[in-house]
């Protein structure tokens, strides 16, 4: 888990602060487009590759809803063949075998609904909407992950963009000095040495300035990835720059305690455990479900065709007198008489062998689990360990954050006790290089004194900056845990 993993920290923070920025991008003189805070987030949201990504998994999760609550609808399917036969075969509507050439087919449409299964549908519809609702909440996270890491990009910048600007009234200074000191070592004050040392300190500072600017352009491109900007580059791209004010010197005055207890119910890291934790729940139940039988309505409609059925023209019976025996003894033979119907064929017509061969079923299957090798109550077992893992994962969470917001705390404490000792440290410094600056110009230091002097002015400045910075970011997250507006 990231340092400050909750990220809305000081990102929404940052972001829905009070300070008025622009709505719109706006275009530079120089042709850069330029973005405030509020654009960064926004677009970071929308576009960014991973929060998209955590979003289809939502779209998985509502689907899979849907789906759960679909299946208690009855499902019903239908069927169809038709076929030429030649030679021998069992013609399907006459049941009889015959050897010619026919054409035959059946069609049926049948229908199950479930009566009940355990009640395993409907914890299955109570867990898929419970996995949803987390999902969404795991989008919710990756977006405040991904607004934490744009603004603290965002306030890289910022602050490469200071020491850039130290680097350049350093380097300013020293041309000062450097013009200055060749006054003097023309009019023979000064030794040639002191020129040739504020030359090197020259080269010093424009290198780094070189740095500082470098690190403003990866810090760019960082932001710039995580935008998931396709043609932008440092040289196009630029930031809006916000008056930070200098911290208050307040002591921090919050409860860490209470805080968590804050945070506890609005971060979504806790709320996306407890879900899992009741989803986990329904997992069992619906593992337990499958111990008990299963009832279900079923139904059917049927009807075939074979080309080979006829209906037949019945004629009037027609009296047929034949020798059936004869009369032992005698020889006279025996006559009886049978009766003979004309049965004249005729065409059977498809749509008449339908209706006629038409056949209805409906009924109840009954299942009743008895021995199925273990499985149903392996899948018990496995369920319960998911339950478990499921509340080992909040325990984790609720420790992490409650880790988290002691970390901060502790981390506000000691970035302002930093601010305070870096002003302290730059005034002290302050008043020493003016001291410095003012001896080395009546000759009474060197110049390896002076630039002791002024090192440590150029260190205190950066060490104030970025204990302002340090300290800024620390606080607004204490504010974030609190659910208070954080403004700048």
């Amino acid at each position: 888990m990231p340092r400050f993993s909750s990220a809305l920290l000081l990102t929404l923070g940052l972001a829905t602060g009070g300070h008025s920025l622009a709505t719109a991008q706006t275009a530079a003189p120089t042709g850069e487009t330029v973005w405030n805070l509020r654009q960064v987030i926004d677009h970071a949201v929308k576009n960014n590759l991973q929060v998209r990504q955590v979003g289809l998994s939502v779209e998985q999760a509502a689907i899979n809803a849907n789906q759960a609550r679909a299946n208690q609808l009855p499902s019903i399917n239908g069927s169809g063949s038709h076929g030429f036969n030649n030679g021998f075969f069992l013609d399907p509507v006459r049941n009889e075998i015959q050897n010619t050439q026919i054409w035959s087919g059946s069609f049926s449409v049948s229908g199950q609904v479930n009566l009940y299964s355990g009640l395993q549908v409907q914890n299955t519809i109570k867990r898929n909407r419970l996995d949803h609702e987390a999902f969404k909440l795991d989008q919710q996270k990756a977006q405040n992950d991904i607004v934490l890491n744009a603004v603290t990009a965002y306030m890289q910048i910022l602050l490469n963009q200071e020491l850039l600007k130290t680097n350049q009234e350093r380097l300013t200074l020293t041309q000062s000095q450097l013009d200055r000191t060749q006054r003097l070592f023309k009019a023979g004050s000064v030794p040639e040495s002191n020129v040739l040392d504020l030359n090197a300190q020259m080269a010093s500072d424009e290198l780094n300035i070189i740095t500082a600017q470098n690190n403003i352009e990866l810090a760019e491109l960082r932001l710039i990835n995580l935008l998931n900007l396709e043609n932008a580059m440092p040289s196009n791209f630029a930031i809006e720059v916000p008056q930070l004010p200098d911290p208050d010197q307040s002591v921090v005055s919050f409860n860490p305690q209470e805080v968590f207890r804050t945070a506890e119910e609005v971060m979504p890291e806790i709320k996306r455990a407890m879900l899992r934790i009741e989803s986990a729940k329904q997992s069992v139940a619906i593992a337990r479900g499958a111990y008990q039988p299963s009832l279900s309505l079923v139904g059917s409609i049927s009807s075939r065709y074979s080309s080979g059925s006829n209906l037949f023209a019945i004629g009037q019976p027609i009296p047929v007198r034949r020798q059936i025996g004869v009369v032992d003894g005698s020889g006279q033979p025996v006559f009886a008489e049978t009766m003979i119907v004309d049965r004249t064929p005729l065409t059977y017509p498809y749509f008449n062998q339908l209706q006629d061969n038409l056949g209805q079923f409906i009924g109840l299957n009954l299942n009743i689990p008895i021995l199925n090798g273990f499985r149903v109550r392996n899948n018990v077992q496995l369920s319960r360990i998911g339950l478990r893992n499921a509340e080992l994962n909040k325990d984790i969470a609720r420790n992490d954050l409650q880790q988290i917001i002691a970390q901060s705390y502790t981390d506000a404490i000691g970035a302002q006790k930093r601010f305070s000792a870096a002003k302290r440290q730059l005034e002290a410094f302050d008043q020493a290089y003016k001291n410095a600056e003012i001896r080395l110009n009546n000759g009474l230091i060197n110049n390896v004194d002076f630039n002791v002097a002024r090192n440590n002015l150029v260190k205190a400045q950066s060490d104030i900056i970025q204990a302002k910075y340090d300290y800024t970011f620390k606080l607004k997250i204490l504010e974030f845990y609190q659910g208070k507006t954080i403004t700048l």
